[in-house]
């Protein structure tokens, strides 16, 4: 077992319901400290739903969900029932999305990220006292929601709020996430030494500000069986909105030389760069059993307070996504 309780589980970018299902029953009989699931191809509240059915007693939560393609009603209605359905075990993460994936993906713009997140947050939770209590609202700079349920009234047997966590790599989403958020999801591209040095300074002056003891920080790691398929991963986080991470190695120049190949469609040569270079440091893990996964997380003991582990979706087929993450949820049951 880990110093932290047992990791929880990351479910594939291209599993379906039914294979959500699946892999939740297969992580919680493994022993999952949580069951995570992603927003990258398919509805995250839909694939969350799906790992509720598929299990009994594990927490399930959104590893993330973007936050600015949805309305704080529409995210906190679905985050609400899951809550509700599966009997107070549901975690709400949210995520911002870098700008240009957030164009690209949802054709949506979001100035002011960090400060909209803040609200958003604010927003959500306005909308769950207004489920619980059959009115309220909530009004700021970013949005504006008078009436969050049209079937107005209290819940008969409200749920607990979900908590909500947030997903931070820079400074200052790290420090919004200190003054609202119930805890911090780290990304992959991250080190040991940037979140104990840079982020959970930021994470605990926001809590201050806030008059609120700091929230725990969990990191998601990528598992893979070799480190080129691990750094193909990381190849779509090179990306400036990361620099901070590199210039933190020492590594200032490696996003733009990795982007310039990117963009060149060159993904192999950017994958060995950042495999030769950077990747070790990064959040990923090379195993090729329990034994070596167990290895592999012990360098993150002492600077996080939860873990969850992936596998490799980029340029990764969905039935091979599928048979690693089986694979990675029996691994579970033996370390």
């Amino acid at each position: 077992m880990s110093p932290w309780g047992r990791p929880g589980l990351n479910l594939p970018a291209a599993a379906t319901p039914q294979q959500a299902i699946e892999l939740a029953h297969l992580a919680e009989i493994g022993g999952a400290g949580a069951i995570w699931v992603p927003d990258v191809r398919r509805d995250p509240f839909v694939l969350a739903a799906a790992a509720v059915a598929g299990s009994v007693s594990v927490g399930v939560g959104t590893a993330v969900a973007v936050a600015f393609a949805r309305s704080p009603t529409v995210t906190a209605a679905s985050a609400w029932d899951l809550q509700s359905w599966s009997g107070g075990r549901f975690t709400l993460g949210l995520g911002t999305q870098v700008a240009a994936l957030l164009r690209a993906r949802f054709g949506v713009q979001a100035e002011h990220p960090a400060a909209r997140m803040a609200e958003y947050v604010t927003a959500v939770r306005a909308c769950f006292a207004a489920y619980r209590h059959g009115y309220g609202g909530h009004r700021g700079e970013f949005y504006a929601i008078r009436r969050p349920a049209l079937d107005t009234g209290p819940d008969l047997d409200p749920p607990s709020d979900p908590p909500i966590r947030l997903a931070a790599v820079n400074p200052h989403m790290a420090r919004v996430c200190g003054r609202v958020a119930d805890g911090l999801i780290a990304h992959p591209f991250s080190t040991p030494g940037y979140l104990e040095e840079v982020v959970r300074p930021e994470l605990a002056r926001g809590a201050a500000e806030a008059g609120r003891e700091a929230p725990p920080i969990s990191v998601q790691l990528v598992v893979a069986s070799s480190l080129e398929q691990a750094a193909m991963q990381l190849v779509p986080y090179a990306v400036p909105a990361y620099a901070r991470v590199m210039a933190h190695l020492g590594l200032s120049g490696l996003i733009d030389e990795v982007g310039e190949l990117t963009r060149g469609g060159r993904l192999k040569s950017a994958a060995a760069i950042l495999a030769d270079r950077a990747a070790g440091e990064l959040g990923v893990i090379v195993a090729r059993d329990a034994s070596e996964l167990a290895q592999g997380l012990e360098r993150w003991a002492p600077v996080v307070d939860e873990v969850s582990l992936g596998v490799p979706w980029f340029g990764v087929g969905a039935a091979e996504q599928i048979q690693a993450s089986t694979a990675l949820a029996g691994w579970l049951a033996e370390i």
